[in-house]
């Protein structure tokens, strides 16, 4: 599997952990939901440490009843008696305790509903056909991986905890990244857009010509209608192909600035004070996911009131 790919997926699963923490942050207990609570409960019962605890009692049982009780004198028939009970209560007792566990094991949770979030998650690289816009990606995949590295060997405790937020924030930043180049692919890939760029002005300009020599009232109206429309028609699609160029600029600008973000991440030290420079770095961020969200949302409204 090559470098990109496994870069890929590593993204993926990061968005996906995003998803999940952004949806129990909406909701005061998720586990109370049938379907998250299905999976959770599942997830436990067939984890391999659960099985190694339900071997263990019945081989201890087992144990106990054929080898360590007759040996104190109790009838083979009691002691079988006396080691399952005895085995069933025990492993009760552990299957309680193992699932009151598991319900407080958040990354237990991340990895029981990732099959159930798992169509969420809107990032596939290689449908962008567009040869520079692909590269723009794999520049902000590989930044995105040495901020993510760089956070991950931070040392355990403030520091990291501070800077968790900021890895979640970088993952949200990729996720942006990637919906803005795919929204620019879409419509570069759009040959009716094209067209109509081309095809609207002389459109515009020949009825522009018959409304000069149009005697009748109501047509004359008429044509003056069909200019107004394909006047706002091409202004919207202006609109949109001024939109593409500036997503152009925007993804430079956005890239670069992760490089940036990750030279400045790399001189935060571990002392109180540097809560300041971070508190700066995820605002930076936040700005930078603003502009290229908004910009996403900018050029779908305009394509949508297009056609």
């Amino acid at each position: 599997m090559s470098i990109r790919k496994d870069l890929e997926n590593r993204a993926r699963k990061a968005i996906l952990k995003r998803i999940i923490e952004d949806y129990k942050k909406q909701r005061d207990d998720w586990l109370k939901e049938p379907g998250i609570r299905k999976a959770v409960f599942l997830s436990s019962l067939f984890r391999t440490s659960n099985a190694l605890i339900i071997g263990g009692i019945i081989l201890l049982s087992g144990c106990a009843a054929l080898l360590i009780f007759p040996f104190l004198g109790l009838a083979t028939l009691a002691s079988l008696a006396i080691g399952g009970l005895g085995g069933l209560f025990t492993l009760i007792i552990a299957e309680a305790v193992f699932f009151y566990l598991s319900s407080r094991n958040e990354n237990l949770h991340a990895e029981a509903v990732a099959d159930i979030f798992e169509p969420k998650v809107n990032f596939d690289p290689a449908t962008i056909s567009d040869e520079v816009l692909n590269e723009k990606i794999e520049k902000a995949l590989e930044y995105w991986a040495l901020i993510d590295d760089s956070i991950s060997n931070s040392p355990k405790g403030v520091l990291r905890d501070r800077l968790s937020r900021t890895a979640s924030e970088v993952t949200h930043w990729l996720q942006a990244v990637y919906n803005l180049a795919e929204r620019v692919d879409k419509f570069q890939l759009n040959s009716v857009v094209e067209r109509d760029l081309k095809s609207l002005p002389k459109t515009i300009k020949e009825y522009e010509r018959k409304l000069k020599e149009e005697d009748n009232p109501e047509v004359h109206r008429q044509l003056q209608k069909t200019i107004d429309d394909n006047k706002r028609q091409l202004q919207i699609l202006q609109n949109l192909e001024s939109n593409m160029d500036k997503a152009g600029y925007q993804l430079d600008s956005t890239i670069s600035s992760l490089g940036t973000i990750y030279s400045q991440l790399l001189l935060v030290g571990s002392k109180d004070e540097e809560g300041n420079r971070i508190n700066r770095l995820q605002e930076e961020i936040s700005e930078q996911v603003y502009q290229l969200e908004d910009l996403t949302e900018a050029m779908d409204e305009v394509y949508q009131s297009s056609y």
